[in-house]
């Protein structure tokens, strides 16, 4: 079976709308963090629950499952759709749309945790972790770079 070939337009098409995803993704949950904070601060958010230690617990569990779910996952479709030395587009999309989505579902999930209790501070600490690493993980078209490992090239 022949691998596809990918043009540079492609490539390019596909890290310019993964950008747009990764930037809608987060101007959602700053716009969301901040009608949260602001219901907060202006006394609209009361104490509804009596479960704020285990939401905060359930919250971290849920970050941590997302990073750890959504890395793996992401790697698994930069290996599925590996072609000589690079991640074919497609997979690239894929694993960072997956990735992605995870962290923003953990943020969200914090946030709605945050408006249910009342509480917000240690609650909104998954919150800003997530959103970190969702920063962190700006989309860079570096997989999709068609480079040869460091020990083909016979450099020390």
């Amino acid at each position: 079976m022949d691998q596809p070939t990918y043009t540079d337009a492609e490539r390019r098409s596909t890290l310019v709308v993964t950008r747009i995803i990764w930037l809608a993704l987060i101007v959602g949950q700053v716009s969301f963090g901040s009608i949260v904070l602001y219901r907060a601060y202006t006394g609209q958010l009361d104490n509804q629950s009596q479960l704020e230690g285990q939401m905060l617990t359930i919250a971290v569990g849920v970050l941590i499952g997302a990073v750890g779910l959504g890395y793996f996952a992401r790697n698994q479709s930069y290996k599925k759709h590996w072609h000589g030395n690079a991640v074919a587009p497609p997979g690239y999309f894929q694993g960072n749309l997956i990735l992605l989505a995870a962290l923003e579902g953990s943020s969200f999930t914090t946030l709605v945790f945050m408006m249910v209790s009342g509480q917000m501070f240690p609650m909104v600490l998954p919150a800003i972790a997530s959103l970190a690493i969702q920063c962190a993980n700006f989309p860079s078209a570096i997989p999709m770079q068609d480079t040869p490992p460091d020990f083909s090239t016979g450099s020390p």
